[in-house]
């Protein structure tokens, strides 16, 4: 059988002006039975639907805060780096992912700029705009693979066919989170300090996003590799 080829988007170093990849990325689309390949940041439309046509799916990867302006706000103090190569880039590949209704998988980021795309807004910072009397760890200060909270699946989405599960804990490294859903998206997980921490699209062929980082997890977490064999 093909081996599915995944184009993942690049993560950027904008001090050093160089593009890179978390192994784990690639690492877990290659457990999945997958062909990980990392998407130019720089490229014209055409080019880089080019590429893309090579591809059987895409990875938006985890990385810098997302320009506010994007979703209608000023920027606020706590708001981290925005890359805007790297916000342009994606706005441009998601709009052929979509229009060839091809996988899409998105991750930390990845959830959040999908739903920016499809006109939804974002927590520019958890802890100062999260109303809530409890806040769970979600920026955890634990390794990479170790596990910070639940999340309260929704029946019958497109995660809980995936896991069959109704809750799962994951590990957490965000500080900004969805605030308002993209109108076409349906909520697929829930954290129990009630943030959005998954999503997907009834009327794709595959689209999921996921708040927490399955690349950590993979390869002791039956749940996360999951996530990648599904995609």
């Amino acid at each position: 059988m093909k081996k599915p080829i995944i184009g993942m988007t690049p993560q950027y170093d904008s001090e050093r002006d160089r593009i890179w990849i978390g192994p784990n990325y690639m690492n877990a689309i290659r457990a999945a039975g997958g062909i990980p390949i990392v998407l130019p940041l720089r490229a014209k439309k055409e080019d880089l639907a080019a590429v893309a046509d090579m591809c059987d799916g895409f990875l938006f990867t985890g990385g810098s805060d997302i320009s506010p302006f994007r979703f209608g706000e000023e920027t606020i103090q706590q708001c981290g780096i925005i890359q805007p190569e790297r916000d342009l880039m994606e706005e441009d590949l998601f709009s052929i992912a979509m229009e060839g209704d091809k996988p899409i998988l998105g991750i930390c980021r990845g959830i959040q700029i999908l739903n920016v795309f499809l006109g939804g807004t974002l927590y520019q910072d958890i802890p100062t705009q999260l109303d809530s009397s409890v806040q769970l760890a979600h920026y955890q200060k634990s390794g990479n693979a170790v596990l910070s909270h639940n999340v309260i699946v929704e029946k019958d989405s497109l995660l809980c066919n995936i896991v069959e599960k109704e809750y799962m804990p994951v590990n957490s490294f965000h500080h900004q989170a969805i605030k308002d859903l993209a109108p076409t998206l349906e909520i697929a997980a829930v954290s129990p300090d009630s943030l959005i921490e998954a999503v997907y699209h009834p009327d794709k062929s595959f689209f999921l996003g996921v708040q927490w980082h399955p690349e950590h997890l993979y390869r002791k977490n039956e749940d996360a590799l999951k996530i990648f064999e599904a995609f």
